[in-house]
């Protein structure tokens, strides 16, 4: 007899053995105790969650003789044939058949009734593939649906369906399933297959396959494949040509000793086993968010996963999340490059120093910011000209204040990520990346940061800035920066004059002079200790 693969094998064939997605199941089953059978369902969800399985058992269902509570009954007729061999049950790949050529044959088949099934059921799988033309001619199908026809229209991109086909279907979500569906689902098959593995090797099969039980039980037939008497998690990672976990501790671990020779070699034989960096950055990305998770909670991961994550509990969270940071533009660089093993290379280096110089840094950053809060303190009396500017951009922001404004604003913010970067504007970026926009008008911003310095920064190069903003936005507007600490104050006393009534009028704003000297003492002396090139944004 021919092998069949474990997907197939196990494969549930009744509502009853279908795992997860409890919520559609019921609908399903209630429609047809009711009789409430609609002509058109979108069945909407990631690869491997059940989408094709519970539409070809709901096809049966409908057509059960005998059904119970909506479930099959397997002893009918209809229960027992092939699904292959049911010509009144016809599933369609719109991949390979996406063309209106196709749609039409459907629309023309359509017209006749069902051979001796009560439903003739057409399941339409990847359905997002099909041509602008094929949903065309789809939809006049599902305007005017003929008596005893249902559509089950399955997709993993439900965005690219227009929306004519889906207000004419009734939408299910498939969710991904939880890992402890997938590994009880995993130790069912391992029992009635006679077969073992340790939990751990489960445990990551699970992880990988990432919620679709679809690729969950074909990741557990290959390795049975192995017919090895002991399977560990590196011939789990060999298999789906992942990096062990090993590995992944063992970059890690050069990163935060810094033995570069022995990283550079250790990504070398990465690169020579042909290993993805995308991936392996993502995992070492993955690895860092695990370190926070121990170092911040109890009992999250087993027991002996945390034995391995302990040895970095001394690790400062400032650090690590720095370390993700440049995890986080490696990834975005390794995109863009057909190289990746050089921009590898440079961002493990620098990671490398980021540890190596970290205490050195963090005693010139505390020593700069007490020199700079000192002036600050002497110097805090800017020039009367530059805090009325300051109080009346303030004044109109506030003026004419909207949320709906705000919320755009922000959605488009995430832009800024882009041009980190970008050579001309990478510095801005960044800058503004460490803001807030507490207040959006049609004209106005008010930013809020947390230190002082930045807001130097910030008006030295508010002309660049807008100049920026308005390539992002395409339009002007007038910005003005104050502290966390100034906003709370300012926020309280507005929020206090709404109450009473007294409203906020727009000033017109003065244009500032581009030769205008400085207008603080701060400004030279920042100048003074760090040099034109700190607080001159390039």
């Amino acid at each position: 007899m021919a092998y069949i693969s474990l997907y197939r094998k196990y494969r549930p064939k009744s509502f009853a053995e279908v795992v997860g997605q409890e919520v559609v199941v019921k609908i399903l089953k209630n429609s047809i105790t009711n009789n409430k059978i609609g002509h058109a369902y979108i069945f909407s969800g990631p690869r491997g969650t059940g989408k094709t399985s519970i539409a070809k058992i709901f096809s049966k269902a409908v057509n059960c003789l005998s059904n119970k509570d909506g479930d099959l009954c397997g002893k009918c007729d209809v229960c027992k044939l092939n699904f292959d061999d049911e010509i009144d049950i016809i599933e369609i790949d719109a991949a390979s058949n996406n063309g209106v050529d196709e749609i039409r044959e459907i629309r023309n088949n359509v017209k006749l009734m069902p051979s001796h099934l009560k439903y003739k059921v057409y399941i339409i799988d990847e359905v997002h593939m099909l041509s602008t033309s094929a949903f065309n001619a789809l939809l006049k199908t599902l305007e005017e649906p003929p008596k005893n026809i249902i559509f089950i229209l399955a997709t993993t991109e439900f965005n690219k369906i227009p929306a004519t086909v889906v207000s004419r279907c009734q939408k299910f979500d498939f969710k991904k399933l939880t890992n402890k569906q997938i590994i009880d689902r995993l130790k069912y098959i391992l029992k009635k297959e006679e077969k073992k593995l340790d939990d751990e090797v489960i445990e990551l099969i699970s992880n990988l396959s990432d919620g679709g039980m679809r690729d969950a039980i074909n990741m557990l037939d290959q390795v049975l494949s192995l017919e090895k008497d002991i399977i560990t998690v590196d011939d789990v990672y060999y298999l789906v040509g992942d990096t062990s976990e090993e590995t992944i501790f063992n970059l890690l671990d050069n990163i935060i000793s810094g033995d570069i020779k022995e990283l550079l070699k250790c990504i070398n034989i990465l690169y020579e086993e042909g290993k993805n960096f995308v991936n392996i950055s993502d995992r070492l990305q993955m690895l860092i968010r695990n370190i926070i998770i121990f170092c911040n909670t109890k009992k999250y991961f087993t027991k002996e996963y945390e034995e391995k994550l302990s040895k970095y509990s001394n690790i400062e969270i400032d650090l690590l999340l720095k370390l993700s940071e440049e995890i986080f533009k490696l990834i975005n660089d390794i995109k863009k490059t057909t190289n990746q093993k050089i921009i590898m290379e440079i961002y493990s280096i620098k990671m490398t120093l980021l540890f190596r110089n970290i205490e050195k840094e963090e005693k010139k950053e505390i020593k700069q910011e007490e020199i700079i809060e000192k002036k600050i303190e002497k110097e805090i009396e800017t020039s009367e000209e530059s805090n009325q500017m300051k109080d009346i951009k303030i004044n109109n922001a506030l003026s004419a204040a909207n949320k709906e404004l705000k919320e755009e604003f922000l959605n488009k913010y995430i832009i800024l990520n882009e041009y980190v970067s970008n050579k001309e504007y990478n510095s801005l970026a960044n800058l503004l990346l460490k803001a807030i926009p507490e207040v959006v008008s049609n004209k106005n911003i008010i930013f809020t940061f947390k230190n002082k310095l930045e807001i130097v920064l910030f008006d030295k190069n508010e002309e660049d800035i807008q100049k920026f903003l308005k390539k992002i936005y395409g339009k002007n507007y007038s910005i003005v920066a104050i502290t966390n600490e100034e906003w709370l104050k300012i926020r309280e006393e507005y929020i206090s004059n709404t109450k009473k009534g007294i409203k906020y009028e727009y000033i017109e704003e003065k244009l500032k002079s581009k030769n205008a000297k400085k207008n603080t003492e701060l400004e030279n002396t920042v100048e003074d200790l760090f040099g034109e090139e700190l607080i001159k944004v390039d």
